[in-house]
């Protein structure tokens, strides 16, 4: 455990809290109502709450600006965000990727935070990787700030594991063989069960293509390696594995595989190590495993950066708008928040406290994503990438799912990705 810990630490060193803001923090007094902040997310549950906590201390240690954090629908989630912020109408705040902003930042709608935050309280708390991927934009300036490092693990259900006598999948091949073994099994004693399932379908086809030596957005920002041969025939591997009841690319009921996971309605899916927390395994314990390989192919993971993104609106509201990030990512807040979310820190001073070791120590989740730390990769921060991951997902969708000709359906999602990376 302790071995994996240090790992990690050195990891996100070469990978990649906030006091007080620089005298910006709002704690004048001033008259009249607070000014709102906005802050849109899409975490729920005690995600939600911690959230809604965090912003309630902030509340209540200034009288200057008042933030409004409000939910919203996962689905088009993003698109939703780039619609109402081009509109005048957008939140503050938005935590998302710290790619997102380079959407914003030369039509002028992205809030440096730079302007209010002092290196002490981010780019001296960061590793480099962090930080540059935090100001990785066209103008190089601070418009994410980031506060959680997650990524893509599987889980399985151990009882069934052990019962069929499997070790835990290495390589694709070697999930669909556990996946035939125990959903052939259990149906034979008159039990319904899928055998995978995945939560961010987006994900499983960007990580598969460099698995295969290909790339989702490659050095001239085009899709063009979606139509290779390699992936086409992949994606009908698939589309086999899935039309065997094997797989389950999009479960019809649920954005999420946590819930039918937990009732035991699946072996195993893969999805964020941020998800542990939302798993309630009925009558079964959770073992958690690295994300199935190409066998022979390149070693490949995603790393999922998670932000604080903000927009401009005038110079009161942008101010609280900074302040609120910077209280968020202060270790008295991301820690705990670290610990609800079932996330990594990047930030040194709260990765080396006590508390921090022990929460790290004892989570099956961070063991996993630490396993993966030398293969794992952000996503490249382009324009366009929001209509990319979009169009992946439509492609591997219509093709898996809907039972359209694979080679149609990428060339589609091919020409949407293209479209959008050529603006």
């Amino acid at each position: 455990m302790k071995k994996l810990f240090k790992i990690v630490v050195t990891l996100l060193v070469v990978l990649s809290l906030v006091a007080c803001s620089g005298g910006k923090s709002g704690e004048e007094e001033t008259s009249g109502e607070p000014v709102e902040v906005v802050f849109w997310h899409t975490l729920t549950d005690h995600d939600e709450e911690m959230v809604a906590e965090i912003a309630d201390k902030f509340n209540a240690s200034q009288n200057k600006w008042k933030v409004v954090q409000q939910t919203q629908p996962l689905d088009g989630f993003e698109a939703k965000v780039y619609e109402a912020v081009t509109n005048g109408t957008g939140p503050s705040l938005v935590w998302l990727y710290p790619g997102t902003a380079t959407e914003y930042v030369d039509e002028g709608f992205s809030l440096d935070f730079g302007q209010y935050l002092t290196d002490d309280e981010y780019k001296n708390r960061v590793s480099e990787g962090v930080y540059a991927a935090s100001t990785d934009y066209s103008d190089g300036k601070l418009h994410a700030l980031v506060c959680t490092l997650t990524g893509s693990i599987m889980f399985y259900n151990k009882e069934l594991l052990e019962k069929y006598n499997l070790e835990i999948p290495q390589t694709w091949e070697d999930l669909y063989n556990a996946c035939k073994t125990v959903v052939d099994g259990e149906k034979a004693e008159g039990k319904d069960i899928i055998g995978f399932g995945p939560d961010s379908r987006d994900v499983v086809g960007i990580d598969v293509l460099y698995q295969l030596g290909l790339a989702y957005i490659d050095d001239n920002n085009t899709a063009n390696d979606w139509t290779d041969p390699k992936f086409v025939e992949w994606v009908d591997w698939w589309k086999q594995a899935e039309a065997e009841g094997y797989f389950l690319f999009k479960d019809p009921a649920e954005n999420y595989h946590s819930g039918p996971f937990g009732n035991q309605m699946y072996f195993s899916y893969m999805g964020s190590s941020a998800g542990m927390n939302y798993i309630t395994p009925n009558g079964f314990t959770i073992v958690t495993g690295p994300v199935p390989q190409i066998e022979g192919g390149r070693k490949y993971n995603e790393l999922t950066a998670r932000a604080l993104v903000g927009f401009t609106k005038d110079e009161v509201t942008d101010e609280g708008a900074a302040a609120f990030a910077s209280f968020f990512t202060q270790a008295e807040n991301n820690l705990p928040f670290c610990q609800k979310y079932s996330a990594s820190t990047p930030f040194k001073d709260v990765e080396t406290s006590d508390v921090y070791k022990e929460y790290f120590n004892n989570s099956v989740a961070q063991q996993a994503f630490a396993s993966m730390l030398d293969y794992m990769y952000a996503r490249k921060a382009v324009v366009g990438q929001t209509a990319c991951k979009e169009a992946i997902q439509q492609g591997l969708e219509k093709a898996i799912i809907n039972g359209e000709d694979t080679l149609t359906a990428l060339q589609a999602a091919q020409a949407l990705a293209n479209s959008a990376l050529s603006e």
